[in-house]
């Protein structure tokens, strides 16, 4: 995590409830502490996703920086059970590909893969809530289905 620009405090406490109305999140907390707040962490209920995972907790990070009248973020799960790593980041990393990406790294493949996304709301947390219903129904299940 490290995005440059300006964090909002008002916008990660939107974001953390957010994340704390999920069923599959077990915690969130402010990193690296709540007085800091560089970003979010939630752990992921193993038993919870789909296909099940575990015994360890998956991880979802979530980061928001402001600059003049953009906004950047990125929005990373990783499950250390699987290796599978995939997020959404709205960043300058591929501009090819537009202002947002997702990016996805399989445990078979060990290479990264990038597509375009595109989020047709512009607030965080309605940003967050839509790509939070997306992993979670969509994108887990088909990046872990057996070929």
């Amino acid at each position: 995590m490290g995005l440059s620009g300006v964090i909002d405090s008002t916008v990660y406490e939107g974001l953390k409830d957010v994340l704390q109305r999920q069923p599959e999140v077990r915690t969130v907390n402010y990193e690296p502490n709540s007085i800091s707040k560089k970003f979010l962490r939630a752990q992921i209920d193993p038993s919870r996703i789909n296909p099940p995972t575990g015994p360890e907790q998956p991880k979802l990070d979530v980061e928001w920086r402001f600059d003049t009248e953009e906004q950047y973020y990125q929005i990373h799960y990783a499950d250390p059970n699987t290796g599978l790593s995939c997020g959404w980041y709205q960043d300058d990393d591929h501009p090819d590909l537009g202002p947002v990406h997702f990016q996805y790294t399989q445990p078979e493949t060990r290479g990264s893969s990038h597509e375009q996304a595109y989020f047709s709301k512009t607030i965080p947390s309605e940003i967050l809530w839509t790509a939070v219903e997306r992993l979670f129904e969509e994108r887990i299940p088909a990046l872990t289905e057996d070929p």
